[in-house]
């Protein structure tokens, strides 16, 4: 092992999650060995993998993340549009129907991509296979990790080879990542080695999710290529997307709160489609060939553990991405919070010698900061997310989002500003600047669409 001001020399990543793809590619400009160990096995190519259930559903990469990846991976959005990926411009593509009514189609502020997971984690796989600083070990599962003799520091991982054995091995390393994501185990082992345990704060709206693909056929989305229809809380808690990946096909994904869970029966997923607020996601898939069959998921929880205000953190450790904090997926933001972490990190430790400790964690808890708030403040609203309840100020703060929501389904500027908020390359205060403000309180200035914009607004008047 290295001294403690010393260059580290390796460094281990637990998960082969985004996020350890992520903080694999920053650890390996700063250490001659990157080891990701994950308790999976990685598919040969862009394809599905058991240790991914989310992954079935919808992913959204937003304009933070898309920035974020093109700096950890240059060219990386380019590549993945050569691979099949669609581009989405929004909202010029997009047929949304708002809690408030249909959104007007503006000319393009961001675009999304439009991919599944696996060809997302398959195009970032094979950049960092190719990097002789950086190791992949599959089907190896991390059961805890190696003090130091100082009792200040981690300095390696303890795993055993799945269906190779019962003995357990270890693997030294200067740096060590949790990436291992929502299941992690950390909580219990930092307890096992007297540094106790974080705290931890959870915002479950109850939110469930069904998803399947599709090709559609032909001609159905001349016009457009994303159709989404919100819930209108607390009325209404139903909602559907139906997005482009690669190679032809279409994600639909529904989401329910609460016991408007969406099925995963064949006749079920269909009824729930056709009883939206709009059928128009309905009508797009009645006649579409099914690409594989309906999948469900329900841990959408907001899960977020403090580990930046424990009283003792050990030195050489690190834990990222849904390890730490966890979102409601319905927002997108993972990924893209993901991402912009791994860079901040880069910088990190160009400053602090290569080293992680409360300074790195700390930065970690500020990456995930605004899309905490974004993610939660939504969530509460419904009536399942729990006891904590908005105060006076949260209700006028939920008042203002939703009067800025109205007035951005008819006015450009207030849409880009809400919208950057969204896609975290603006705060949430820029919604209150006063040029915003005076627009949101003066209200919409015409009323809204009685009826979907299949075309853009500019090809209309």
């Amino acid at each position: 092992m290295s001294s403690p001001l010393s260059k580290p020399r390796s460094a281990v990543v637990i998960g082969g999650s985004f996020a350890g793809l992520c903080i694999a590619r920053t650890l390996a400009d700063h250490v001659e060995q990157v080891t990701v160990l994950d308790r999976d096995r990685f598919p040969d190519g862009p394809r599905l993998r058991t240790g991914i259930p989310q992954a079935r559903h919808l992913h959204v990469l937003i304009t933070s993340g898309q920035r974020a990846l093109d700096r950890l991976f240059p060219g990386l959005m380019a590549e993945l549009y050569d691979r099949g990926a669609v581009p989405v411009a929004a909202p010029t593509d997009l047929l949304s129907l708002s809690p408030n009514g249909w959104r007007e189609r503006f000319p393009a502020t961001h675009t999304l991509v439009g991919a599944s997971r696996e060809l997302l984690d398959w195009t970032i796989r094979q950049r960092l296979s190719a990097d002789p600083r950086i190791r992949f070990l599959a089907a190896r599962e991390v059961v805890g990790l190696l003090p130091g003799d100082d009792g200040a520091s981690i300095v390696g991982v303890e795993f055993r080879v799945r269906n190779g054995g019962s003995g357990t091995l270890r693997c030294v390393a200067d740096l060590v990542v949790d990436a291992s994501g929502r299941g992690s185990r950390t909580p219990d082992w930092l307890a096992g080695l007297g540094y106790g345990r974080p705290e931890e704060t959870r915002i479950d709206a109850g939110l469930g999710y069904a998803s399947r693909r599709y090709r559609l056929a032909p001609g159905v989305a001349d016009g457009w290529k994303n159709i989404m229809v919100m819930p209108k809380p607390p009325q209404i808690s139903r909602a559907g997307v139906l997005y482009p990946i690669e190679n032809g096909r279409w994600m639909v994904t529904l989401g329910g709160f609460g016991a408007e869970a969406p099925p995963t029966d064949e006749a079920g997923f269909l009824e729930f489609t056709r009883n939206l607020r709009s059928p128009l996601i309905y009508e797009a898939i009645r006649d579409a060939e099914p690409d594989g069959p309906i999948h469900g998921f329900r841990r959408t929880a907001n899960h977020r553990r403090h580990y930046e205000t424990m009283p003792r953190w050990p030195e050489g450790f690190l834990v990222v991405g849904d390890a730490a904090c966890a979102f409601n997926p319905v927002y997108g933001q993972g990924m893209s919070v993901a991402a912009q972490t791994a860079v901040v990190l880069r910088d990190h430790l160009r400053t602090h010698r290569g080293r992680f400790g409360r300074a790195a964690q700390v930065t970690v808890a500020g990456c995930s900061a605004t899309a905490w708030t974004i993610a939660t403040g939504t969530d509460l609203r419904f009536a399942a997310a729990g006891a904590v309840r908005p105060g006076r100020r949260g209700r006028l703060s939920h008042w203002y989002f939703d009067r800025a929501s109205d007035v951005a389904d008819r006015d450009p500027y207030v849409l880009r500003v809400l919208t950057d908020v969204q896609h975290l390359v603006r705060p949430p205060a820029a919604l209150a600047h006063p040029r915003v403000a005076l627009r949101v309180l003066r209200g919409p200035t015409r009323p809204p669409l009685s009826a979907p914009p299949v075309t853009p607004l500019s090809s209309r008047r």
